[in-house]
């Protein structure tokens, strides 16, 4: 097999097992499918940092020297540790996320007023969106990306069921118990607290622990992960209290004044750590543009979590305080230099270097990608022109809200949908169930982003004409992730495409995958436990490591007579057939 940029490392690794000890080397082979990533040799260097002509003469000897009694067999088996949190995300947002934002919306069309709404609905869906949507997908993502960054494995693996389904059940008791509690029910409000706040914790255990684990170098984006760890705490702490709130006084609502600014902490403090974390990482060979600005990331890092703090308590106590007004617009104006020059630093509208100009690959997620900076850019921007207006006028709560969606969508989500349309392929070593649904995800959601933070603006500039118009942009929206979810849903439930043929075996031959025997002939297990390959009486190891084997590989690694093997194996399956 030629092997060259546009090789296709699980291609490899099903051609040449012997190559997984280069892999392993590297710790390039514990992310995507049983075999390895579905993608090109020269775009995997670079996203792990690895110098291509180094690895091509490594992999290169390998191949050259063969399977022998001293190659390392490795047990490869898929990771799906995200799966449930991704899948339960998805079902999150399309029945109380993003459902209830459309049909809020289009009440807000028909009343011409923003103000006309039950707030305990509103909570509910943005609680749903935080914790269920964005929340769960950060999860899940973080526990299969953090340990494989970090070159080690996931600690504590399986207290990650745990934290699901506290989350899980913290979320829906909050979004059954806010709207229709009373003096009985209402005791639910700070049990789904506590859920919600133990799943967290849980959470950064896991995280802090495999951190902590690793004997890889100190990286930029290590603090950023960590930092998002402990906001995610922190604002779990905040969400209790608003629920012991909402218990002691006998009330479905927390204050707007204090719940708007949670919820930008809980954006800029958890959710665009974690996502920075990330971009820090992988924006560089994602999009092939240059490594990232360390001292611009890393003062945007400190700026951010320094006046994040500062802004929280501002914007939360500016009405009973009106001096601390200045406060929080200046904390705004912070906030809004230190994103734009995260933007600056990780080089994300800079022109390609060409390196990977001959690579043959998907590159659908980079327009999403750029996309969702665009629109932290506006949102930025409407967060800046909100503090020119008449302080709690009704034009600032509309800028408001019109930036906290285009943040919210037109970034966080977009986010999600670019990252997961690269990654979740890449973890599962297939291709995207369908490029083109993907395309259409993206025209849509755009669309209806567009609609939802234009006309909030034009409302509170030119009056109530653009409420009739509102109303469509959400359940553009839902179209638009509804589709995202089938897509990629579609793509965690795929099977390798590469797997071997089913053609009926009459014949077993050196060159004949185990895999293939086992599977068309059973009984053949019992010859092949009788000549000693005790592996394959373990069911996971029929399904990954037999795949990559022929039976003369085999007997390299186990040495025995290959003659009398077959002859065995070829007595045996005549016996049944």
């Amino acid at each position: 097999m030629e092997i060259n940029r546009n090789t296709i490392i699980k291609n490899l690794v099903k051609k040449h097992p012997e190559t997984l000890a280069v892999f392993r080397k590297y710790n390039l082979v514990i992310a995507g499918g049983v075999r390895g990533p579905n993608e090109p040799l020269a775009f995997f260097s670079k996203a792990h940092e690895v110098d291509y002509d180094e690895i091509l003469k490594e992999l290169k000897e390998a191949i050259e020297k063969g399977v022998d009694e001293n190659t390392e067999t490795i047990e490869l088996k898929e990771d799906k540790v995200y799966e449930r949190f991704v899948k339960t995300a998805i079902l999150m947002t399309l029945t109380v996320g993003v459902t209830f934002g459309a049909i809020i919306l289009t009440y807000i069309g028909a009343k011409e007023n923003f103000r006309s709404l039950l707030h305990p609905i509103v909570q509910v869906h943005g609680h749903a969106q935080l914790f269920g949507w964005v929340g769960l997908c950060i999860i899940g993502f973080a526990y299969y990306i953090v340990p494989r960054v970090k070159n080690v494995e996931l600690k504590y693996r399986e207290l990650t069921t745990t934290s699901y389904w506290l989350m899980i059940i913290g979320t829906i008791i909050r979004i059954f118990a806010q709207p229709y509690s009373n003096e009985t029910t209402n005791v639910l409000l700070p049990i789904s607290g506590v859920l919600e706040f133990a799943a967290v914790a849980t959470f950064a255990f896991i995280i802090f622990s495999t951190v902590l684990a690793s004997k890889e170098k100190k990286e930029a984006y290590d603090k950023f992960i960590k930092a998002g760890v402990v906001w995610f705490l922190v604002c779990s702490i905040i969400n209790f209290f608003m629920d012991v709130y909402m218990f002691f006084t006998n009330t479905h609502e927390i204050p707007g004044t204090f719940y708007s600014p949670f919820v930008h902490v809980f954006f800029l403090g958890f959710v665009f750590m974690f996502i920075f974390a990330v971009n820090i990482r992988t924006v560089y060979a994602f999009l092939d543009v240059g490594t990232a600005r360390t001292s611009a990331v890393n003062t945007t890092f400190w700026l951010l979590n320094l006046t994040v703090p500062v802004y929280f308590i501002s914007n939360s106590l500016n009405y009973q305080f009106p001096f601390l007004l200045k406060v929080s617009y200046l904390t705004t104006y912070l906030v809004a230099f230190s994103l734009l020059l995260f933007v600056y630093g990780i080089r994300i509208f800079e022109r390609s270097t060409r390196e990977l100009d001959d690579v043959v690959m998907d590159r659908s997620y980079a327009k999403t990608i750029r996309a969702a900076y665009a629109w932290l850019i506006i949102g930025v921007l409407i967060l800046g022109a909100k503090t020119l207006l008449k302080p709690f006028s009704e034009q600032q709560y509309l800028f408001h809200g019109a930036a906290n969606h285009a943040l919210a969508v037109g970034f966080v989500t977009m986010m999600i949908i670019g990252y997961a349309s690269k990654m979740v392929p890449t973890f599962k070593g297939v291709n995207m169930y369908s490029i083109r649904l993907s395309d259409v995800s993206f025209f849509l959601i755009n669309i209806g982003c567009f609609l939802r933070v234009s006309t909030q603006v034009m409302i509170g500039l030119k009056g109530d004409f653009y409420y009739s118009l509102i109303g469509f942009s959400g359940w553009i929206e839902l179209a638009a992730i509804g589709i995202f979810g089938f897509n990629i849903w579609k793509t965690m439930n795929a099977q390798d495409e590469e797997e071997e043929p089913k053609d009926t075996l009459t014949e077993i031959t050196k060159n004949t995958n185990i895999a293939n025997v086992v599977e068309q002939y059973p009984e053949t297990l019992d010859v092949f436990l009788e000549f000693g390959f005790k592996q394959l009486s373990n069911p996971v190891a029929r399904k990954t490591i037999a795949k990559m084997f022929t039976i003369e590989q085999a007997t390299k690694i186990h040495p025995v007579e290959i003659d009398t093997l077959l002859k065995t194996l070829n007595e045996k399956i005549k016996k049944h057939k």
